[in-house]
C-alpha cells in the first residue's frame, strides 16, 4: 500500500519538478487534463468590498470584481494544496477578485489552452505556478494584454532581461537557484557541525537536469567538502561552480570518501519500478548511515525504511501536518518548507497592475526577488511554524500586511519581501 502511494505521489512530483500548483475544486466539474479548462473560486457573493481602506490610501477603484486565472501544474502535493488553501480560502475573501484555477496541467500544449481560456474568460491577470514553458506564457499573456506573473519560481537570468521591460510581465517571487543552493549547503552543514561523517543522498529528479534539485545536492557536496578540509574534493572540485559543473556533466553522483566525509549512498530519479524502491530501501538501511539528505520527498519515500533505525532524514518539502506527523514520529529530523503565504506578495503585485498601478523597479522594470524557506529541526519548532502558516484566520500575512503593498514603490515592496524568515514575519504583526 505504501509503494502504492509512493508511486502516486511521485508521478505527480515527476510532472512538475520546477514548481508546484494548487489542488483541483472538488465542487466544480473538471474537464479533461489536457484541455486546459478551469474551475473557479470566487469571493462570497454578498462580500462587501474589503480592500476599501488601502483604495483610500493608493486611490485605486477596488470597486470592480478582477478576474485572474492561476496555472497549476500539481494539484495533490501538500504544498500545492496549502498554496491553493491560502488563495482560495484567505485572499479570494479579503479581495475583491476573482481566481479561476487551470485543471493540472501536463505540458505546455495545456498551459496554452489554459491561458486561451482565460482570456476568453476576460481574465485581467494570470498567476502561473507551472512551467513547461515560461517564456511561451509570458508572451502569450503580454500579446492579450494580459498581466502575468510567476508564484514560487524565477527566470532565468537571460530570460528575464528578455522581458523584465514587459509592461504586462509583473515579474516573480521565489527560490533563485542561489537560495536553493544554500538550502542544500545548510541542511548538510547542519549535521557535519554535530559531527556527522556519513551521509545518503535523495536526488530527486536531478538526473533529469532538474536545475533546483541540481543545486541543492551541490550546496550538501560543498558542505562536506568544506567541512572535510585538508584538501578534500568532490571529484577534484572544491567551490560551488565546479561542483555544479560537475553534477550537470554527470547528471549523477558519486559515492565514496570525501576526505573524512563519507557518501554512502545516493540514488537519483523516479524510475518508480521494483528494482528502484529496492534500491532506495537499500540506501536507507546502508551499514553505518547516519543521516540521509533529501531534495524532496524524504520523510515519504524513506520514512518507513528507517524506523528501528538511528538514520535521520533530512527534507526540503512544506508545512503540512503529513510532514510534522513524520517528525513526532521520528520519520523526519529536519524541514526546510515553503511556507503557504510566501504567495501572498506576487497576488498584491499582479492585483495592483491590473487595478492601474503597477509596481516596478526604478528602472521601470518587472520584479525579480528571492524568497526562501523556514527550517524547523524539531517537533516543536515544526508545530510553531505550522501553527501560523494553516491558519486562515491569522495567516503568516494577514490581509492588513499586504495592504501595506497594494500599490506602492519598489524599495518598499522588495523589503517588505526579503523579510521572509519566520521571525522577520512574526515580527511585523
Amino acid at each position: 500500500m505504501k509503494k502504492a502511494v509512493s508511486k502516486m505521489l511521485c508521478v505527480v512530483l515527476v510532472a512538475s519538478t520546477l514548481l508546484v500548483g494548487c489542488g483541483k475544486n472538488t465542487d466544480n466539474k473538471n474537464a479533461n487534463k489536457t484541455t486546459g479548462e478551469v474551475t473557479t473560486e470566487k469571493a462570497d457573493e454578498n462580500q462587501e468590498d474589503k480592500t476599501e481602506d488601502s483604495a483610500v490610501k493608493t486611490n485605486l477603484d477596488t470597486s470592480k470584481k478582477i478576474k485572474m486565472g492561476i496555472l497549476v501544474s500539481d494539484a495533490t502535493s501538500a504544498e500545492a494544496l496549502a498554496f491553493r488553501n491560502y488563495y482560495t480560502g484567505y485572499i479570494a475573501k479579503q479581495y475583491n477578485v476573482e481566481l479561476i484555477y487551470s485543471d493540472e496541467l501536463k505540458d505546455a500544449a495545456g498551459e496554452k489552452s489554459a491561458i486561451d481560456t482565460f482570456i476568453t474568460n476576460n481574465c485581467k491577470a494570470v498567476i502561473s505556478f507551472s512551467s513547461f514553458d515560461r517564456l511561451a506564457q509570458v508572451a502569450q499573456c503580454a500579446s492579450a494584454k494580459v498581466y502575468y506573473a510567476i508564484a514560487t519560481g524565477t527566470l532565468t537570468e537571460t530570460e528575464y532581461e528578455t522581458y523584465k521591460t514587459n509592461e504586462y510581465y509583473v515579474g516573480a517571487i521565489g527560490p533563485s537557484l542561489d537560495v536553493e543552493y544554500q538550502t542544500g549547503y545548510d541542511m548538510a552543514k547542519y549535521y557535519l557541525d554535530q559531527g556527522v561523517k556519513n551521509f545518503a543522498i535523495f536526488g530527486g529528479a536531478l538526473p533529469y537536469y532538474t536545475d533546483m534539485h541540481i543545486y541543492r545536492v551541490a550546496g550538501m557536496l560543498t558542505a562536506m567538502v568544506e567541512s572535510a578540509g585538508d584538501g578534500a574534493n568532490y571529484k577534484g572540485k572544491t567551490d560551488k561552480d565546479s561542483i555544479v559543473g560537475q553534477i550537470y556533466a554527470d547528471g549523477a553522483i558519486d559515492t565514496g570518501a570525501i576526505g573524512d566525509v563519507n557518501l554512502l549512498g545516493y540514488v537519483g530519479g523516479y524510475d518508480m519500478d521494483d528494482a528502484w524502491f529496492a534500491k532506495c530501501g537499500q540506501m536507507a538501511q546502508t551499514t553505518g548511515l547516519e543521516v540521509l539528505l533529501a531534495v524532496g520527498n524524504g520523510s515519504d519515500f524513506f520514512g518507513t525504511a528507517i524506523e528501528g533505525t538511528n538514520v535521520k532524514i533530512a527534507s526540503v518539502d512544506a508545512y503540512a501536518s503529513s510532514f510534522g506527523d513524520a517528525m513526532q514520529a521520528g520519520m523526519l529530523d529536519y524541514l526546510a518548507g515553503k511556507f503557504s503565504a510566501s504567495i501572498g506578495p506576487i497576488f498584491i503585485a499582479t492585483y495592483s497592475a491590473a487595478l492601474g498601478a503597477p509596481i516596478r523597479t526604478e528602472e521601470g522594470y518587472a520584479i525579480a526577488l528571492n524568497q526562501g524557506y523556514w527550517v524547523a529541526n524539531s517537533y516543536d519548532e515544526f508545530q510553531e511554524f505550522y501553527g501560523v502558516d494553516s491558519s486562515l484566520e491569522a495567516p503568516a500575512y494577514t490581509k492588513d500586511m499586504l495592504n501595506t503593498l497594494l500599490g506602492t514603490d519598489y524599495a518598499f515592496y522588495s523589503d517588505f519581501v526579503s523579510k521572509y524568515s519566520f521571525e522577520e514575519i512574526i515580527g511585523m504583526k
